[in-house]
């Protein structure tokens, strides 16, 4: 479901549930009218708080929501996301550790050209050495 048809929900779901109970619905009252878990409720809301389309009220015992800003929810995306945003981090950085282990695998390759080159030096050094000698 894409970002502007799952707010425009949420809303009516705390608009509905407030006419039901006649004060501010608490997240669980909306989670349930909707099917959702709470937690995916807490998502929701978190994202419609940021765009100030909620508000919540907050107490030791209680979280209530009321609609602030309706209207800003036409600021939301109407197309539905393509790819999970957790996904697309795992593919990057897949891609990161896989361009990390060409590189360590460069710089082991270098290491062991510059190894092998620096013994070709010293055994070429003890040849000369060997050859004044005599």
């Amino acid at each position: 479901m894409d970002a502007y048809t799952e707010a425009h929900l949420f809303v009516a779901a705390i608009r509905v549930c407030e006419y039901k109970q006649n004060s501010p619905p608490s997240i669980e009252d909306v989670c349930e009218l909707l099917g959702y878990s709470v937690e995916h409720g807490h998502t929701i809301c978190r994202k419609l708080k940021s765009k100030n389309v909620i508000k919540t009220l907050e107490d030791a015992f209680s979280f209530k929501l009321y609609v602030a800003d309706y209207l800003a929810i036409e600021t939301f995306s109407k197309e539905p996301e393509k790819e999970n945003s957790l996904a697309k981090e795992i593919e990057a950085f897949k891609a990161k550790k896989k361009d990390m282990d060409k590189e360590v695998a460069n710089i082991q390759a270098e290491m062991e050209r510059k190894k092998k080159a620096m013994f070709a030096d010293i055994e070429a050094r003890l040849k000369q050495e060997l050859n004044k000698d005599k």
